[in-house]
């Protein structure tokens, strides 16, 4: 029966925060460009061509057509515009629940500057011929299995413990001793 994983939280070296702070840069950069490019695509593409497309439709009318259409639709452009904030909020809700799964534990874990170190067992070693590497497979609810040098392999065997460093809240996994 396996037994509950220990784990405890010490501070990151340099060069685990560094690592960090260029990840949040570049998640941050490709969280701004994916929404930028949501915004122009799903809210002001279709609602510039609405509108448009219906100021076109109104300059091939009649006098008396566009009197008869001011009557039935007086307020046509409002709902272009109503859609469009109704669009630009559904893209802002999305960028916001996108922010606090991927931006947000990363921020958090920079400004606390702890690491999770984790003891976990060894359940089986797999060497993998095809392109020459070593794994552990884990008794772990973060990692299920890692990479490991050719020395560690021979060194552990199955059943011994070792430790797994991750990010606390981001899970970003940093080693192994």
């Amino acid at each position: 029966m396996p037994r509950a994983a220990y784990t405890y939280q010490e501070p990151m070296t340099d060069s685990e925060l560094s690592y960090l702070k260029e990840k949040e840069a570049r998640e941050k950069r490709a969280f701004l460009r994916t929404m930028r490019t949501l915004a122009v695509l799903f809210v002001i593409v279709p609602c510039c061509l609405g509108i448009i497309m219906e100021s076109v439709k109104r300059s091939q009318d009649t006098p008396a057509m566009a009197r008869l259409r001011e009557e039935q639709e007086p307020r046509v452009y409002l709902y272009y515009v109503l859609g469009m904030i109704f669009l630009l909020l559904v893209v802002i809700v999305g960028g916001y629940i996108g922010y606090l799964r991927n931006l947000k534990p990363l921020v958090k874990d920079i400004r606390l500057g702890n690491k999770t170190i984790e003891n976990t067992g060894i359940m089986r070693k797999q060497h993998v011929s095809s392109n020459n590497t070593h794994h552990f497979f884990l008794r772990s609810t973060f990692k299920l299995s890692i990479e490991v040098s050719k020395e560690d392999y021979a060194l552990y065997e199955e059943g011994d413990e070792i430790n797994i460093e991750y990010s606390t809240f981001s899970k970003v996994y940093f080693g192994y001793f």
